[in-house]
C-alpha cells in the first residue's frame, strides 16, 4: 500500500506526542515494505521541500507554516489572497491545512496515494475531506484515517483556556468535521476512545484502538545507589493539562518526610500568564528550604533526555487529562516504574503495585498517596517493578505487532474504500445529532432542476453596476440568467447606467413607488415566470463582483450533493482594509449571533420555498442573514467553499455604522425571535459563545452593548429558564466579561 500522512509536527519541527508517533509509524511501515509519503512542515535543520529515506519507500515532503504554535501570535507573509487570510485568521495552523490539502491532492493522483491519516488536532485534513465532499480535487477517493490524538476542546478544557476564545471555537469546529467526516477513526487508548465516542455521539466501538509502537526507546542500566538515591522524574511540557501543579503541590506536601528525594522536571515551561512568568509561577509553589531538590531543566535533546531516565528511580505521568503518554512509554521502555493517575492510557500500561503506582483519586492528595507508596518501597523492589514495566510496555507496544494491526486494519480500510469522508456529516449544522442520524435533514427530490439564476439588486449605486456584470460575464459556467432589480433609484448616474445595460440586452425591472415586495422577491418571480425549474438563485448587490468559477463551483456542489441549501464561499472585503474572509461551515449555534454565510452565498430553489423568500422590512443584509436561519432550520444544510469566489463593499463610515445599528436592533431581535425553540435549545451555547468575538463581524462597542442585551432578553424569555441559570453562574465565578450596565442589571435581578 501507499500511505500518506500529514502531521504539522513531524520532527524536527515543535511538537509532541503526535510527531513522535508518526516518525515512529512512518520509519516503521516503510522498512516492513510499504510506502509512505509524510506532509510536515519546513523547520530549522529540514528546509528541504522532498526528502527520501529507506530507498524512496519513506518520502517527506515540507511545507511552509512559520508560526511554528497553534495557539500563540501570528507573523504576516507574502503569499495567495487564500493564504493570507488564512495565515491573518483566529487559527492560522489553517493554513498549514490548506497547503497540505492541496499537496495531498497532488500526491493522491501523482503518486496512486491508498490511504490518508491525520491526526484531529487542528484538523489538518479538513480542507482535503470538505473539498472531497463538495465535489472538487482529484477523482480517486482513497479513504482517510482520522488519528486521535488529543482534541483541542479537551486540551483547552484541562488546561483552564478560554473554551470561547476565537482559535479554540475555530480548532473545535474544524475538528469535529474532520472526526465526523473521517473513513475510519484509530485511537492509541481505550480510554480516549470510549470518550470520544461519547463526546461526539458516535457507535460503541467506532474507534479501533491500537497503541502507539515504542519505536527504538532504549533499555538502561541503573545501578544499587540510582535505585536507592535516584531522582523522581518528570517529563514533559509544564502545562496544567499534563498535571504539573498538582505534582509539584504533592511532592513538596512528601519531600520533608523524605529529605533524600529530589525531583527531576524536563520540559518548556508554559504555566506563565500575562501577570506572573512560568519560572516565578512554578517557585512561588515550592518552600526556600525545599527549592535545592526541585530542578527545572527546561528542554532537552532526546540524547539527554535519556542520561536523565537512566539518573532516576522511578518516573511520574501526574495528568489531568491524557491519551496514551510517548513520555510514559519511553520511561517504562528504560526499565522505570511510573507514579501515575489514572485520567488517560497511563492507567492502560500502569498495573498498580507491578509496574508502578496509580493515584487512587485526583489531584494533589492523590498524587501524594501514591508518591508516599513509591517512597515506602524497597529499592530492589522498584528495581524489579522497573524490569516488569519493561517487560509490560515492549509486549503492549511491541513494533513488530503494532506494524502488523496497523496494516490489517489498513487493508481493511482500503478494502472498504471512502464512504464518510465523500459525504457532508449528518450533523452539519451541528444540532447535537449524532453522525449517524439523518432523520431531520432535508434533501432535494428534482433532479430536473438546472442552472443558476442571479438577481441584481440596485439602489443608487450605479457607479458599481457595470464591474458587477462584467464580472457575470466573465463566469465559466454561465448563469441560466440575470435579473436586475432597481429598488426606486434616484441618482442621475444610476438612471443612466440602468438604461444603458438595459440597452445592452440585461434585463432590468425598476420597482414602482408604493410597492412594498422585497427587491429580492421581485426578482425571484421574475426569474421563475420565465424558467420555473430553475436549481438556484444568487442575490447580488451591484458592489459585489464574482470571480469567473463562482457558478460552476455553486451548481458542482447543489449536483453533487442532494441535502444543501446553501453554497457559500471565502469572500475578499474591499472598500476598508481588504481583509479575506474565511469562515468555515455555517452552523448553529453560532448562526445564531452572526452571519456566517458570504452575503451573495447561492441558495437551492427548493430550500429558498422552503424558508419562504424574503420577509418584508429585512434589509442592509439581515434580510440574507434572516433568510439563511430559515433555510437552515428547515433542515438544509450550508456549505462553504474553501476558495475565494467573490468581493463584497463594505462601507468605511463608522459614523453612519452606528446610525445603522440603532436603526435596525429590531431586526436582529426579529431574526432571533422567529425560531423560539431552536433558540431555546441552543440558549446555553449562545451564553457561552457570547463571550467570544469569533461570532460578531464587527468590534463596534455600540454593536458590543447590543448583543448583550439581545442574549439576555432570549435567556429571560427562556420557558425553563436554563440559560439564565447559566448565565447567572458564569457572573457568580467572574467569568462573564460584559459591559458594566450589563452586570449592574444582573446584579438587580439576581440580588
Amino acid at each position: 500500500m501507499k500511505h500518506l500522512i500529514i502531521c504539522r509536527e513531524y520532527p524536527p519541527a515543535p511538537g509532541g506526542g503526535i510527531g513522535t508517533y508518526v516518525v515512529h509509524i512512518a520509519q516503521l511501515l516503510a522498512e516492513a515494505g510499504e510506502t509512505v509519503h509524510v506532509i510536515g512542515q519546513l523547520w530549522k535543520g529540514a528546509e528541504k521541500k522532498v526528502e527520501e529515506k529507506l530507498e524512496g519507500r519513506l518520502v517527506i515532503h515540507r511545507v511552509h507554516f512559520e508560526d511554528g504554535q497553534a495557539f500563540t501570535g501570528k507573523k504576516s507573509r507574502s503569499g495567495s489572497a487564500e493564504e493570507k487570510g488564512l495565515f491573518e485568521s483566529s487559527f492560522p495552523p489553517q493554513y498549514f491545512s490548506w497547503q497540505a490539502c492541496l499537496l495531498a491532492e497532488k500526491l493522491i493522483e501523482e503518486e496512486g496515494i491508498d490511504i490518508v491519516e491525520a491526526q484531529e488536532y487542528e484538523a489538518p485534513l479538513y480542507y482535503l475531506q470538505l473539498r472531497r465532499a463538495l465535489g472538487f480535487g482529484p477523482k480517486r477517493h482513497p479513504p482517510c484515517i482520522v488519528h486521535l490524538h488529543s482534541p483541542s476542546e479537551f486540551i483547552a478544557q484541562h488546561n483552564e483556556w478560554d473554551i470561547c476564545s476565537p482559535d479554540i471555537l475555530m480548532a473545535r469546529r474544524l475538528e469535529e468535521y474532520s472526526i465526523a467526516a473521517a473513513d475510519a477513526l484509530l485511537c492509541p487508548s481505550r480510554y480516549l476512545a470510549r470518550q470520544v465516542e461519547d463526546h461526539y455521539g458516535l457507535k460503541e466501538d467506532a474507534v479501533r484502538v491500537i497503541p502507539y509502537p515504542m519505536g527504538d526507546s532504549p533499555a538502561l542500566e541503573r545501578d544499587k545507589n540510582t535505585w536507592e538515591q535516584g531522582a523522581v522524574c518528570y517529563v514533559g511540557r509544564l502545562e496544567r493539562r499534563k498535571g504539573i501543579i498538582e505534582w509539584i503541590d504533592a511532592a513538596v506536601a512528601v519531600a520533608r518526610n523524605h529529605p533524600s528525594t529530589h525531583f527531576e522536571f524536563i520540559g518548556a515551561n508554559i504555566l506563565g500568564t500575562e501577570e506572573i512568568s512560568g519560572e516565578e509561577f512554578v517557585s512561588r509553589r515550592i518552600p526556600d528550604d525545599l527549592t535545592s531538590r526541585f530542578h527545572f531543566r527546561g528542554q532537552q535533546t532526546r540524547a539527554a533526555l535519556f542520561q536523565f531516565l537512566a539518573k532516576s528511580r522511578m518516573a511520574v505521568v501526574p495528568s489531568r487529562w491524557e491519551n496514551f503518554p510517548n513520555t510514559c512509554i519511553e520511561a517504562m521502555c528504560t526499565g522505570l516504574p511510573v507514579i501515575a493517575s489514572r485520567e488517560g492510557g497511563m492507567a492502560e500500561m500502569v498495573k498498580d503495585g507491578r509496574t508502578g503506582w496509580l493515584a487512587n483519586h485526583q489531584g494533589r492528595d492523590g498524587l501524594a498517596q501514591a508518591l508516599r507508596r513509591a517512597l515506602e518501597t524497597p529499592p530492589m523492589k522498584i528495581a524489579e517493578m522497573g524490569r516488569c514495566a519493561e517487560s509490560d510496555v515492549r509486549q503492549m507496544c511491541d513494533n513488530k505487532k503494532t506494524i502488523e494491526n496497523q496494516v490489517n486494519f489498513r487493508s481493511r480500510i482500503v478494502h472498504k474504500g471512502a464512504q464518510h469522508s465523500v459525504q457532508v456529516p449528518v450533523n452539519l449544522p451541528w444540532d447535537k445529532r449524532s453522525p449517524s442520524d439523518g432523520s431531520a435533514r432535508q434533501a432535494s427530490q428534482d433532479k430536473n432542476r438546472k442552472g443558476i439564476a442571479i438577481v441584481v439588486t440596485c439602489f443608487n449605486t450605479g457607479r458599481f453596476l457595470e464591474d458587477c456584470l462584467r464580472g457575470i460575464e466573465r463566469q465559466t459556467r454561465k448563469p441560466a440568467m440575470v435579473i436586475i432589480v432597481d429598488d426606486k433609484s434616484t441618482e442621475a448616474q444610476t438612471l443612466k447606467v440602468l438604461h444603458k445595460v438595459q440597452q445592452d440586452g440585461w434585463r432590468v425591472v425598476q420597482k414602482k413607488n408604493g410597492d412594498l415586495q422585497p427587491v429580492k422577491n421581485t426578482g425571484i418571480e421574475m426569474a421563475l415566470g420565465f424558467q420555473p425549474d430553475i436549481l438556484g438563485f444568487v442575490f447580488l448587490r451591484a458592489e459585489d463582483l464574482l470571480q469567473p468559477g463562482f457558478i460552476a463551483a455553486c451548481e458542482t456542489v447543489f449536483e453533487r450533493r442532494p441535502e444543501v441549501g446553501i453554497v457559500s464561499c471565502w469572500t475578499q472585503y474591499y472598500g476598508t482594509d481588504d481583509k479575506v474572509w474565511v469562515k468555515p461551515c455555517p452552523a448553529f449555534p453560532y448562526q445564531w449571533l452572526s452571519n456566517e454565510a458570504a452575503p451573495f452565498s447561492a441558495v437551492r430553489t427548493e430550500a429558498l420555498d422552503a424558508a419562504g423568500g424574503f420577509r418584508p422590512a429585512m434589509g442592509n443584509g439581515y434580510d440574507m442573514w434572516d433568510l439563511f436561519n430559515a433555510v437552515m432550520a428547515a433542515g438544509w444544510v450550508a456549505v462553504t467553499v474553501p476558495e475565494i469566489l467573490g468581493k463584497h463593499w463594505v462601507w468605511n463610515d463608522s459614523a453612519a455604522h452606528a446610525s445603522h445599528v440603532l436603526r435596525h436592533g429590531k431586526m436582529r431581535r426579529d431574526i432571533l425571535e422567529r425560531f423560539p425553540e431552536l433558540i431555546a435549545k441552543d440558549a446555553k451555547d449562545i451564553v457561552f459563545l457570547s463571550q467570544s468575538h469569533a461570532g460578531y463581524s464587527t468590534g463596534d462597542e455600540l454593536f458590543t452593548h447590543r448583543k448583550y442585551l439581545i442574549v439576555i432578553q432570549k435567556i429571560l424569555r427562556s420557558p425553563i429558564g436554563r440559560g439564565f441559570r447559566v448565565l447567572r453562574k458564569m457572573r457568580n465565578n467572574g467569568r462573564l466579561h460584559a459591559p458594566g450596565w450589563v452586570n449592574n442589571l444582573f446584579s438587580r435581578i439576581t440580588g
